[in-house]
């Protein structure tokens, strides 16, 4: 009888929050450079990070032409970190509000997780965009690029267009897995 219930409640539930996805092939209605003209969007999801260790975080993501603001919640259990990022330069500020800076973006993660994240290029691959002027190899269902491997499962349908939805970025030992919830384009 529990059961019985349990799954009712679940399926209630996800029934509430259904979002309209797409396939791979679906996906990819959007040109490069239309997803490259999106100058300014709001995220909201989940995100995975799997190396020698998991690391999981809700995510908020802000971005403009200026600067990246990412709010990252539950990551280790330490509270929310906000991360802002401009074209030379990263801030980190953590749960009790301290702060560092530094100019090399991809290093300073790397020395706070352990391993190099990509960040300055997912601001173009969040988007299902490769990086303009850096070689890249087309696969089925998203490139290389950067020695990484940017796959697209499944994309959502936001006010311009369809953008991805599920997308993993693999490298060697090193999985991000990220899930979109939600979508806002100015």
């Amino acid at each position: 009888m529990r059961a019985s219930v349990l799954c009712m409640i679940l399926l209630a539930l996800a029934g509430c929050g259904s979002i309209k996805t797409f396939d791979a092939e679906q996906g990819q209605q959007m040109s490069q450079q239309q997803r490259l003209d999106i100058r300014q969007w709001n995220m909201q999801g989940r995100l995975l990070i799997k190396s020698n260790e998991v690391l999981t975080a809700n995510i908020q993501w802000q971005h403009n032409k200026q600067r990246d603001v990412l709010k990252l919640s539950g990551a280790l259990g330490l509270g929310a970190i906000l991360i802002e990022l401009r074209e030379h330069e990263i801030v980190l500020y953590d749960a009790h509000g301290d702060k560092q800076v530094s100019q090399d973006i991809d290093a300073f993660i790397a020395r706070q997780i352990g391993f190099i994240v990509p960040i300055t290029a997912l601001r173009c691959w969040v988007l299902g965009a490769y990086l303009q002027g850096v070689p890249v190899e087309q696969l089925g269902n998203g490139f290389q690029q950067l020695g990484w491997r940017i796959a697209y499962d499944e994309y959502m349908t936001t006010s311009v267009g369809v953008l991805p939805r599920r997308i993993k970025v693999t490298k060697e030992n090193i999985k991000l897995k990220l899930i979109v919830d939600q979508w806002e384009i100015q």
